[in-house]
């Protein structure tokens, strides 16, 4: 496949071959990415037996893998605007299998500690990298679905990660999971090495058409621009704080709180994570019509609303409604548009960059901190209550970000 040309959002109105075929690649990445982080949630009670550790103490394995992120997505952003997506891309599939491969090794939860740095170098990379390629290359009246689709990649990661839990975990064997994980990444990364060509060709030649050069990082943050880079943040943070606050502790709050069994808690994930996937596909299609900024909006209200029966009830049939209802909204509604909306805040010349460093930025602050601040508050007041707040907070922040910048379902992504 080659990439070469002008970019398709601005002549086409269906997704070709080519286009479709990055999309593959992008969600497929996405989903092995999904499937590592929370095969870790379903692992965390095991992993804090063996090594003897508090819940709070292996939070900061989370952050520790989010603040990676933020350094690889910045540093391999400006990569990629520079000479090309295509290496950066592949590389950092290869990058974060290996480190998956190697974490199921960990002789000691510093070893731990350190492979998780590792992998979140390449995982941060291949967002910034893949994200902004694939919005530049589908049609701009399909954006929003494109980013629907790709996006359904997290929630289909968690379908796959509580299959493989329910089906062959058995407790004290977390160590196996990483060695399985680590496998469909690498192979995606030598197809996309086989089937991506010249996607440096094709930055180039959008600079000698377009008068385009890369801009240094510091650009990101001077002029115009200073407010789009902040609100990309921001609002990335609120998007990984909802998360978070949804999915980082929620099969240890079934066991914990509910005292669900692996078959259970198997169960009820997957039913959020089934409904995240429709959620994503239905409100990325709808964001081409209505926009970013009622995407945002009336899904976050949905999250807000769906949040009590999500965590706080001890009637399982309301929780699993709970679930449904969350994942539909949440993973699925608001999450469905965060690939175009982040990309849709910088032009061409500094957007792998900006992508990469405000979404890992977001990623840093929502996801680094949430993760910490339920594993310490859960002593106290439960993590079904703190996670109902968190949701609740990130949600309503979410509505007023999307009404603080413009709407750009229509945005033209090729200067």
């Amino acid at each position: 496949m080659k990439t070469s040309g002008q970019p398709s959002s601005e002549t086409g109105k269906k997704m070709n071959s080519q286009q479709r075929n990055i999309l593959a690649i992008v969600t497929l990445a996405w989903i092995f990415d999904a499937f590592d982080y929370l095969m870790l949630t379903y692992i965390a009670v095991d992993i804090m037996k063996e090594f003897d550790v508090t819940a709070a103490i292996l939070g900061t394995v989370t952050s520790i893998t989010v603040l990676a992120r933020l350094i690889g997505g910045a540093l391999v952003g400006i990569i990629a605007d520079k000479w090309g997506r295509r290496i950066p891309l592949i590389t950092s599939m290869i990058w974060y299998g290996v480190f998956q491969f190697i974490t199921g090794f960990s002789p000691t939860f510093s070893f731990l500690y350190i492979v998780r740095f590792l992998f979140g170098l390449g995982m941060g990379s291949m967002y910034s990298v893949g994200v902004p390629l694939l919005m530049e290359m589908v049609p701009r009246n399909k954006r929003g679905l494109a980013s629907g689709l790709l996006e359904i990649g997290f929630p289909a990661g968690g379908i796959l990660a509580s299959l493989l839990y329910g089906s062959i975990y058995s407790s004290g064997g977390w160590r196996d999971m990483f060695f399985i994980a680590a496998i469909p990444p690498i192979i995606l990364g030598v197809y996309t090495m086989i089937n991506l060509k010249n996607s440096k060709k094709w930055i180039r030649q959008q600079r000698v058409e377009r008068g385009i050069k890369t801009v240094p990082l510091i650009n990101l943050f001077a002029g115009k621009q200073l407010w789009d880079t902040i609100h990309s943040v921001l609002v990335n943070a609120g998007f990984l704080v909802l998360f978070y606050s949804i999915c980082s502790w929620y099969p240890t709050f079934l066991k914990i709180e509910h005292h669900f069994t692996v078959t259970m808690v198997s169960i009820v994930t997957i039913l959020l994570n089934l409904s995240a996937v429709i959620g994503s596909i239905i409100f990325g299609r709808l964001s081409d019509r209505i926009g970013r900024r009622w995407t945002i909006t009336i899904s976050a209200i949905g999250t807000m609303l769906g949040a009590p029966l999500f965590v706080m009830l001890h009637n399982n049939l309301l929780l699993y409604i709970g679930a449904v209802i969350v994942g539909f909204f949440g993973p699925g509604g608001v999450w469905s548009i965060n690939a175009t909306y982040t990309a849709e805040h910088f032009p061409l010349r500094m957007r792998s960059a900006g992508h990469g460093l405000t979404y890992n930025a977001g990623n840093f602050f929502g996801g680094m901190i949430t993760p910490v601040i339920i594993g310490l508050l859960s002593d106290r007041y439960g993590f079904g209550a703190v996670m109902t707040v968190g949701v609740l907070s990130s949600a309503a922040f979410l509505i007023i970000m999307a009404w603080s910048w413009k709407e750009t379902k229509d945005m033209d992504m090729a200067i």
